[in-house]
């Protein structure tokens, strides 16, 4: 009986060690095969064109290709949902937003993922500021001026959105500025940019990045950046903040993979992905994709920030009664 037990025990011993020498090798391999990026929007806006800048320099450093997957839909939805019943192997990672990854929790009544659990934060990545523009023929050239407008011509300034973001934007300045003004839906943001170019519209929060060329051309006028202090890209703008107290709205980008993944795998994904945003010359580059404002930051800083904005964007949609689009 006793030699039974040693040998049953011997050969346990020895199928436990090779199954961890299997695991170890495993891991030390990571990656072995291509990964996959999934960007919950289409391709080549701003939020696309990081992704691939990212995801080139991972391609370069794990020496694995990195194959970007557009799933856009349903307000990034349809995206954060396929990253979200991956595999846990470290071969599926996604680029998420304040929107995707916060705002919709108190856009949608019911989401099929929870952003917080069914998720690994890898990194921070950078700032997109939205400004407030408005079209030339609109008699205001700052803030107070355009909030007294509003105010003298109720429901006659029309607001123009096609994205998650420039609705809460939009919302949230109507709310807290007590302004007047008339939402008016988009299926996209050029839709609504472009009808603000026509004079369709008088008024948009939009990105920076594709908002200032039109500037520049004089087709658009832009009076206040949405982020509580001045951005190095468009020092010029003053911050909605100084004219309506509290006032705070800047999306973030940033990386993540699916909860559950092995801590050594999950520390040489995230460790390569910082690596590569917090890298000077990487940093300048973001800056020229999309308007970007770089902000590296590593996967609990990534969690704090993610975790405040549900609380504090989910608080600003119930208040002022946003509904999803």
């Amino acid at each position: 009986m006793f030699g039974l037990n040693w040998r049953s025990c011997f050969i346990g011993c020895v199928i436990g060690s090779s199954l961890f020498g299997a695991a170890l090798a495993q891991a030390q391999a990571y990656p072995n095969r291509p990964l996959r990026m999934i960007v919950p929007q289409g391709a080549g806006g701003g939020t696309d064109i990081l992704a691939r800048f990212v995801a080139q320099k991972v391609s370069e450093g794990f020496g694995q290709q990195v194959v970007i997957e557009n799933r856009p839909g349903a307000g990034g939805i349809i995206g954060v949902e396929a990253a979200a019943k991956a595999p846990a192997d470290g071969y599926t990672l996604m680029i998420g937003s304040n929107t995707t990854m916060a705002a919709n929790v108190g856009l949608y009544a019911k989401l099929p993922f929870d952003p917080v659990r069914d998720f690994t934060p890898l990194a921070m990545a950078a700032a997109a500021h939205f400004v407030i523009a408005v079209h030339p023929s609109v008699p205001a050239t700052n803030m107070a001026e355009l909030i007294a407008l509003a105010r003298s011509r109720p429901g006659q300034l029309n607001v123009g959105f096609g994205t998650s973001s420039a609705q809460i934007c939009g919302e949230m300045l109507k709310s807290m500025a007590g302004m007047p003004v008339t939402m008016v839906p988009y299926r996209s943001s050029p839709q609504a940019l472009n009808d603000l170019l026509a004079g369709q519209v008088q008024m948009i929060c939009e990105p920076l990045a594709t908002s200032a060329p039109h500037a520049k051309a004089g087709k658009l006028k832009l009076l206040a950046i949405a982020s509580p202090k001045r951005s190095v890209l468009a020092p010029e703008l003053a911050p909605v903040s100084d004219t309506v107290p509290g006032f705070d709205y800047v999306a973030w980008v940033a990386f993540y993979a699916p909860a559950g993944m092995p801590r050594d795998v999950h520390a040489r994904l995230s460790g390569e992905i910082f690596r590569i945003l917090s890298s000077p010359d990487n940093i300048e580059k973001i800056k020229a994709i999309g308007g970007f404002e770089p902000m590296p930051a590593g996967p609990d800083e990534l969690a704090r920030v993610q975790k405040a904005d549900i609380v504090r964007l989910t608080k600003i949609i119930k208040e002022a009664g946003i509904k999803a689009e």
